[in-house]
Order: structure tokens, then sequence, then C-alpha cells
């Protein structure tokens, strides 16, 4: 749930942001008496003009963050359209910058701020070039110092909104790198700072703030741009190798690593980074474990479910599987070849199974019980059945191993069986035991398939015509059953 007090915080702060600027533009006008004693009356007029420069400011900035902010009260109230709601917070320390009128307006104010500033005081005209210079700084300072503010803000809001989209919703592209954003953030303030002090220092001339910008400019471009840049690369480099594995984890490849180049938080992220990629290395070794030796279907709702004892009532289609005369073929041949006889067959049936959505519950000697309808219920599990049973009889038509299928719907209890720690996802219920029987049943009948009366009251789709088997004694089934045999594959056949 989006934290409502998040989103308040946040349009009241960001309304406050006026406010601070018209205080750094009064401060750059207060900055003015280190260097040129005047009246209080003339340093007046001259923070009234600054305020009314910042004000105009604040004032075009208004209207690109009111709309973004309408954007934002809108989702906290109805919840709805996340990705407009990010990506319009997201935008919000963009949206004034990109405001051009502002530009030439503030330009224009400047101009004339310093030009009555200069007058007033009583400098000489050429004494604007050095002023206005100083003041167009000022306001590019405050220009990042407010876009910095607002991206701190916005971070809880955005961390509320990015809650409720997918990871796909929003893949946001680097508008400002951080390689930029060092090397903005460093050289202003420094400037501002060397123009004071040399204001404080003395003597208070206009040659000293001329000594102070200048010295400050080759300060920031000779000495504290290079650190600036080193400490940059030191940042970015690492973070550009973690972005590339992640793209690579996120393609599937989970032997990406990213190298360890730091001591400092980079390196501990990376760190932390490649233990996730082991993690899940190890998780998706599992999974592979688990399709190998159970049902891929089957093993990604136990990843999922976890195992739970709880089993759930669902209908399904079950059919039992059993190779005829199979005894016999055994106490023939060595038992190499008849365990390969049997994988050779389970390579044609297993993956048939799994084409019409079924699972392979187990494997029972020389035989197999799959599923359809569970664990994903679906309506037309016994249409799945059928169609399956016919291409696995398609299949192995001819081979050397012949076989016989019974088909069975009804309710089942569908979990996991066990205990101890030991546990086997299965299908439990008189159903699957009347399966059993039907495919016994095959043997008295010659058929390859039979289905029961259950099973062909569920069929949705006349996908073969059907033979009704009327009579058949069922073991464990005091009276005789109807059982019914595709045309396809009936003994007339």
């Amino acid at each position: 749930m989006a934290r409502k007090h998040d989103v308040a915080f946040v349009t009241k702060a960001l309304r406050l942001l006026p406010v601070l600027g018209c205080l750094v533009g009064m401060c750059s006008a207060l900055l003015t008496i280190l260097y040129v004693p005047m009246p209080f009356g003339t340093l007046c007029v001259i923070a009234v003009a600054s305020l009314l420069v910042y004000g105009s400011d604040a004032a075009l900035w208004v209207g690109p963050t009111r709309t973004r902010l309408r954007v934002l009260d809108t989702w906290s109230r109805t919840r709805e359209n996340a990705a407009d709601a990010w990506q319009a917070v997201a935008d919000l320390p963009f949206a004034p910058l990109r405001q051009k009128r502002t530009y030439p307006v503030v330009i224009a104010l400047t101009v004339a701020w310093n030009s009555v500033g200069v007058r007033l005081v009583g400098l000489s005209p050429q004494s604007f070039l050095l002023f206005f210079p100083a003041s167009i700084l000022t306001w590019l300072y405050w220009l990042a110092l407010r876009f910095y503010l607002t991206e701190l803000l916005i971070r809880p809001v955005l961390a509320d909104i990015s809650a409720d989209l997918p990871h796909s919703e929003v893949a946001p592209a680097p508008r400002l790198t951080l390689h930029r954003r060092l090397l903005i953030a460093a050289p202003g303030p420094m400037l501002i700072v060397g123009t004071v002090v040399a204001g404080l220092v003395g003597p208070h001339t206009i040659g000293t703030i001329v000594v102070g910008i200048g010295a400050s400019a080759l300060a920031a471009a000779a000495i504290t741009s290079w650190p600036i840049v080193l400490l940059a690369n030191s940042v970015t480099a690492p973070i550009a190798h973690l972005r590339d594995a992640a793209e690579r984890i996120g393609t599937g490849d989970l032997t990406a690593r990213v190298p360890i180049v730091s001591t400092d938080e980079i390196g501990v992220l990376a760190h932390a980074f490649n233990a996730m990629a082991d993690g899940l290395r190890e998780r998706e070794r599992i999974r592979a474990a688990f399709g190998t030796y159970l049902d891929p279907v089957v093993a990604e709702h136990i990843l999922r479910a976890g195992p739970s004892l709880a089993g759930a009532e669902i209908e399904v289609t079950a059919w039992f599987l059993d190779v005829r005369g199979f005894t016999g073929y055994a106490e023939r041949l060595p038992a190499r070849q008849v365990v390969a006889s049997l994988n050779n067959l389970f390579e044609l049936v297993v993956p048939i199974v799994r084409r019409y959505e079924g699972h392979v519950d187990k494997f029972v000697g020389d035989g197999l019980l799959a599923v359809f309808g569970a664990p994903l219920p679906r309506p037309d599990h016994a249409d799945q059945a059928l169609a399956a049973a016919l291409d696995v009889a398609a299949a192995v038509h001819g081979q050397e191993l012949q076989i016989g299928i019974g088909l069975n719907s009804g309710q089942v209890i569908a979990g996991n069986i066990g205990g101890a720690g030991r546990f086997d996802y299965s299908v439990i219920g008189d159903t699957i035991n009347v399966a059993a029987r039907v495919e016994a049943a095959t043997r008295q009948t010659g058929d390859i398939v039979l289905l029961s009366e259950q099973t062909r009251r569920l069929l949705r789709a006349e996908q073969n015509e059907l033979i009704a088997r009327p009579g058949i004694t069922l073991k464990g089934k005091s009276a005789p059953v109807t059982l019914y045999a595709p045309t396809n594959f009936s003994v007339e056949n």
C-alpha cells in the first residue's frame, strides 16, 4: 500500500523550494557588500531586485511541476496508471530545466538587476561585466541545488509507485549520468566559496572579487577537475560492470560475474551481486534436477507453492499405460537391454504427454500414470488426455513393445504425500484406481486405448468415433461396466 504521508510530504516540500530559491537570491545580493560598501537602503533595493529574479524563476517552475504533481495525486487516490505516475514523478527534476522561456526571462531580469545595482552603487558601467557573470553563476548553482533536492525528495514516492509495477514496466534511461552529476556539482560551489573567501579576507575592492573569481575558476579547472574526473570514473566504471552483468542475468546468462575492484560500498555491492548470481545458479540447478526427476509442471508448482501437505480436490483425467507381455520380455533379454527398451518407449511417450499439458505422475515398473488437469486445472482435461493417448498409440505402433492405455475421469486429491521431510506430489482417489483397472481391461478386449463412461461424458469435442465395449467387469467392482474404444485403435482395426 502506498504511504500517503510520503506523497503529502513531498508535495509540501516541493512547494517550499521557491522560498529556498528566493533565499539563495537574497544571499547572493547581500554578498555584494563584501566588495562594495553601500548604504542600507541601496542594499535593500538590490535584495528586492534579486527577489524579483528568483521569484520569476519560481513562477515559471510552478507550471510543469504542478502538472506532474496532479498525476501523482491521481495515482495516490486511485492506485491506477502507476507507469504514468512513475514517469511523471521521475521527470519532476528535469521538467523545469526544459522550460525554455525561463532562460531569457531570468537573463533579462538579471541584466536589469545588475545594471540598476551598478548605477546605484556608483560603479563604472564596465563593472557590469563582472557582476553579471557572478549573478548568472549563482542562479545556475541554484538550478543544480534545486535539481538534487527534488531528486532526494521524490525517492520515497518513486519507491512506492515502483512497488505497483512489473519489473519490465519501467526501464529508465540515464538522462543525467552519474559522471556528469559529479562534474556539475563540484566546480560551482568551489567558485562561490572562493569568491566569498576573497571578499571576507579583503581588501574590499572590485579587484578583490576579480582575483577571487579568477583564482577559484583556475583552481576548479586545473586542480579540482582532475580528482573529480578520477572520482567519477572510480564510481561509474564499477557500476557499468554491474549494469552489464545484470543485463546478462536478465537474458538468462547466470554465469555473469562482476569483478570486485574496490574496497568501498561498490565493492560490497559487487560481492553481493555475485552471491545473488550464485544463488540463482543454484536455484536453476535445483530446478533442472526437479525437471529431471519430476515433471517440469509439478516442479514449478512445488517451487512456487512449497511442500505444503494440504491437498486440493480437483477433477482430472488420468490414464495408465502398461507394456503387454513385459514379464516374458524381461525374462528373455538382459536387464540392460530391457531398461534401454523401456527408456526408448518413455522417450516417445513423455513428450506427447507434456505437449497436451499433462504430466507424468509416476513411473510404475513397465508403465506410467499420466494426469491431465492437475496441478493446474483445465476444463478440457478429458479431451487433452484422449488426444495424448491416441498420439501415443500412433507413435508406438509397430514398435518392439506393445502397450495398453486406460482412461478415467473424476475427482481426486492432488497434493504432496509423504512425511519426515520426504514428499511426493501425487493424485489420490478411486479415479486413479479405476484408470488402472480400465487399462487392465485392454487385455480382455484387445484394444490399445479404452476409456470409461466418466471420461466419455466429459469429452467436449468428437475427436474420434467410439465403440462401446459393454459388460466389462473391472477388478474390485461388483457390476459390469461399459468401456469405449476409439475406432482408429480398436481391435477391429
